[in-house]
């Protein structure tokens, strides 16, 4: 699956032949790694970090993407950083210095086998990019099964890479609604908030968020006490998806503006089809949920007995320490 944006956190190892640097390393975010190593390695003054300027050059060893937005990414960034003050890493004393004789690039990787297998990062549809192969090794911890380890250069998703410069227009997708939930038979009343369907443009799958939120959460026993699920199947053409790529579809047809064809009801004639606000939400991760016993988790649960009129920010979990 790849999303509509690329955000990443990377590692970088420095090559200097001073040796007061070589085998430094560096933990950064980006949406463009080719673009940012070369900013790394120009200095500062060309849009790279300080810590990073006139101590190279870098090599980009790498890199972890698949964040549902940039907030997450970021906040990945900092704890990957900074282990002894996350919240959620604190608790592994092991983590908080380098050990004897262990290089800086051992350490900084020792800190991500525990992150990939720490929640809410152990929940998302990760992958963790290796570009250097000379630097490839096997996790000290093994990664969730639904995270893919790979190797070799990012390729940006197609959507963010500009096609005005082709002079090439992109088609926006024709979406096909039911003016009910196929899952609970409810009218869904605010679909521009409340509904989504499968990644399948084909299908025509309506139901609340919630609803099917649920529905991919009881199918799997493995996914019992957890608010968000992390893949599923399609109940009606039995597509599979992630819940990632579900969000990220939703968005993109708001954000195109896409015509949305709403089927006959026979059983309502006067029914009219509420328009796509494009505005109705302000950000496409951003978290609305409230707090739990922790002060770093915070998520809203979406088993409520109320009928959901949440947009899909209201259940998406806020990674934040």
């Amino acid at each position: 699956m790849s999303n509509l944006f690329f955000y990443g956190v990377y590692l970088l190892r420095s090559q200097s032949p001073d040796k007061r640097y070589a085998g430094r390393c560096y933990i950064g975010f980006t949406v463009n790694p080719n673009r940012r190593i070369k900013q790394h390695n120009r200095g500062k003054d060309f849009g790279g970090a300080k810590r990073t300027s006139n101590k190279g050059p870098w090599q980009m060893i790498m890199i972890v993407h698949g964040f549902p937005n940039n907030i997450a990414a970021l906040q990945f960034e900092w704890a990957w950083q900074q282990p002894a003050l996350s919240t959620r890493l604190k608790q592994y004393s092991e983590l908080r210095r380098k050990k004897p004789k262990e290089s800086h690039f051992q350490y900084n990787f020792r800190i991500l086998c525990h992150m990939l297998n720490v929640g809410p990062w152990n929940r998302l549809p990760l992958t963790i990019r290796w570009l250097e192969s000379e630097y490839e090794c096997d996790f000290l911890l093994k990664p969730p099964s639904h995270m893919q380890i790979v190797s070799g250069d990012v390729l940006l998703p197609k959507s963010q890479i500009s096609q005005r410069k082709s002079g090439e227009e992109s088609l926006a997708p024709q979406a096909i609604w039911a003016p009910e939930c196929h899952l609970c038979m409810q009218r869904i009343e605010n679909p521009e908030r409340s509904r989504i369907g499968c990644t399948n443009s084909l299908c025509k799958l309506t139901t609340h968020l919630i609803c099917l939120a649920n529905y991919l959460l009881s199918s799997d026993e493995s996914n019992r006490g957890h608010y968000i699920p992390i893949a599923g199947e399609c109940p009606l053409c039995e597509e599979k998806f992630t819940w990632v790529a579900l969000l990220e579809r939703k968005r993109k047809l708001q954000d195109q503006c896409v015509e949305h064809i709403e089927e006959e009801d026979d059983d309502d004639d006067g029914f009219d089809s509420d328009s796509i606000n494009d505005n109705s939400c302000a950000s496409d991760f951003e978290t609305c949920g409230t707090k739990s016993g922790s002060d770093s988790d915070k998520f809203t649960d979406i088993n409520n007995s109320e009928k959901p009129n949440l947009c899909y920010n209201d259940i998406i979990y806020e990674l934040s320490d």
